[in-house]
């Protein structure tokens, strides 16, 4: 909010600005609460300001122009590769990737993807301004998608209970993952929802290459049951033996 916008503010730092500002403002004036609208009502004053600065440079053509996504891979296999810009370009395609999911048939209203490329930007060290303010901007606004979250599924984003993270370098048993599906299945916060879907993904992505056998008996019927509970979406090829 204290950001200078002047002729020589760096483009690169107003389009971040604008990013953040347009998507946090969002989001606050959603909540309809005196704090929550007011600070709505600052970021929009603020974005103004930067709107017009960068209108003139003809960097842009209006405000719509801040949320548009770069095409391109939406996925990557070692997020620890990536530099800040990639990762923060990375971060923004997640509507990309949820449509994806959702054509697989597999449960969109997550965001464990953009919490792992956050957790990998939090590690780094900025070398500018303008790298800091990308970091900013996926904190501030995987913050909001979390509560969010919260808001529609009526349960808190973290209590203080012990969780098993999924790890994507060991190699699981289809009983193992049948058994922490079975346990998050009845998740009580958020980050339990998540660490379900990521489960369910791992196991997906094994019966898909596996296909159907007789060792992988529990673990369909375990993932079946997600469908059938309505617990998270599931696709339609997954049914119990």
């Amino acid at each position: 909010m204290n950001y200078k916008v002047s002729a020589v503010s760096p483009t690169k730092e107003l389009i971040t600005i604008g990013q953040i500002l347009s998507e946090v403002g969002d989001y606050a004036c959603t909540v309809l609460d005196k704090e929550h609208l007011s600070f709505s009502r600052k970021c929009a004053n603020r974005l103004k300001k930067v709107v017009g600065e960068l209108a003139s440079r003809g960097s842009i053509k209006s405000q719509d122009d801040l949320y548009e996504i770069q095409k391109g891979n939406a996925a990557s296999a070692d997020l620890s590769t990536m530099t800040i810009d990639e990762l923060h370009k990375l971060y923004r395609q997640w509507p990309i990737r949820h449509q994806e999911r959702l054509n697989e048939g597999r449960e969109h209203m997550t965001y464990y993807y953009e919490g792992q490329i956050v957790i990998e930007l939090q590690s780094r060290k900025p070398a500018t301004k303008d790298e800091r303010l990308k970091i900013d901007y996926c904190n501030a606004t995987y913050s909001n998608e979390l509560d969010n979250m919260s808001f529609i599924f009526s349960c808190p984003v973290e209590t203080d209970t012990e969780k098993i993270y999924p790890d994507r370098t060991k190699e699981y048993s289809s009983d193992e993952l049948a058994e922490l599906i079975k346990r998050y299945s009845h998740y009580t916060d958020i980050a339990e929802r998540e660490i379900l879907i990521e489960y369910v993904d791992i196991a997906l992505d094994m019966l898909g290459r596996n296909g159907c056998n007789h060792e992988s008996h529990r673990l369909r019927t375990e993932v079946a049951d997600l469908r059938q509970r309505d617990v998270i979406r599931v696709p339609e090829w997954i049914a119990p033996s």
